[in-house]
């Protein structure tokens, strides 16, 4: 009777654990919902002086890949005003080169 108990339990502590689980590593399966979030945590960036990118909208490879910068933080803008255009992530040197970046 009391190893019916103990399965019980751990079949139940288990059921919750990966009910926890399961909801928290849910991700959004709407691809517009997770462009939203990243451009949202790239506002917070900016408003923090951790962002600052030359092109509009911002540039999502600084943010999501370490580039040249730490992950999370774009500098760009600062590269390309100090002269140091192969310092800038690919969108960038893309802006510079359509004309598209606000440094120049």
């Amino acid at each position: 009777m009391n190893r019916k108990y103990i399965f019980s339990g751990i079949i139940l502590f288990f059921g919750v654990v990966s009910f926890v689980l399961g909801t928290r590593l849910n991700s959004p399966d709407d691809p517009e919902q997770v462009v939203g979030m990243l451009e949202n945590a790239i506002l917070k960036a900016k408003k923090n002086g951790d962002y600052k990118c030359c092109i509009s909208p911002a540039c999502k490879m600084c943010y999501l890949g370490n580039w040249k910068f730490e992950k999370g933080k774009c500098f760009c803008d600062d590269a390309i005003l100090e002269g140091r255009n192969e310092n800038v992530c690919p969108e960038c040197k893309k802006g510079l080169k359509e004309g598209i970046c606000s440094s120049v």
